[in-house]
Order: C-alpha cells, then structure tokens, then sequence
C-alpha cells in the first residue's frame, strides 16, 4: 500500500474515532515506520519524526511555516485539523451520506488549503483575543438606577 494511502486512511479514520492529529500520525508510523513508535503508540523522537515525515511530501498533512518550509502541525482534534483545511471534505464527513470507503475512493477531488503565514496571524490574533478575554471583566450594573425605570430592559 502507498505511503499517501496509508496517510489518508488513518486521517479518516482519525475524524471518525474523533482522536488528536498526533494519533492519526503515530497510526501512521506505526504502519510505516515502527521504530520510531513506542509500545504505547507514542512517538519515541519528535525530531526524527520530523525528519522522516516531512521529506515525504504527503499531501493533507503539511502546512508553511514562517519561512516557506513545509511543517506538520501536530496539535488538535483531526475534525479541527480537517476543517480548518478543507472544508467540503468535512461537510461531507459530518454529513454521514458518504461511507469512509467512498470518501477514501475520491479524497483526491477535495481541495485542501495549507495553512501559512496568514492563517497563523488569524489564530495568533484569535489566541491573543482569548488570552485579553480572561482578564478581569467589570458590569456596569445600569439596572440598579433608580432614576428611569422606563429604559431598563
């Protein structure tokens, strides 16, 4: 079986076990690769992984970091991972019209977006709105004037 095969079966099979995109990676490790998989079904060396990974070019797997390299992000459920990337793919997915096999057969029709410079700017910008969120928040308390009655809601 090929490498991309292999990849996008257990990239299905991740969204439909609803597990992290590491999982999703180390299952395909395990089937490729074992050395570099633990007993537990963990990745033994991250740098390796990245070393091993990356040069083989699968598509649905790699972003572009800052500099224009392709990267794995390996963080977050694979139903995020597949959503943030394509779209009409996950759509199908959440439908449930679709068996695994036939999206399987024409996964190669979706169109799928790295993420890059860009979107790492939204999600830092999001991460800082987050991070802002949690700081102490004041209510002004209008509602307990009793001057106009007739404008509280």
């Amino acid at each position: 079986m090929d490498k991309q095969e292999v990849w996008d079966r257990a990239l299905l099979s991740g969204w439909t076990n609803d597990i992290y995109i590491i999982q999703v990676a180390s299952a395909f490790l395990s089937e490729v690769k074992p050395e570099l998989v633990s007993d537990s079904g963990r990745i033994e060396d991250g740098k390796k992984f990245r070393e091993f990974f990356v040069p083989l070019g699968l598509k649905r797997c790699l972003d572009v970091d800052s500099s224009g390299e392709p990267i794995f992000r390996g963080w977050g459920r694979t139903r995020v991972f597949i959503g943030s990337r394509c779209e009409r793919l996950s759509n199908c997915l959440w439908s449930g019209k679709h068996t695994e096999q036939q999206l399987f057969d024409s996964i190669d029709a979706f169109t799928w977006r790295k993420h890059g410079k860009a979107i790492q700017q939204v999600m830092s910008k999001r991460h800082a709105k987050k991070k802002a969120a949690r700081g102490e928040v004041r209510i002004k308390a209008r509602g307990l004037i009793n001057r106009d009655w007739n404008t509280v809601k």
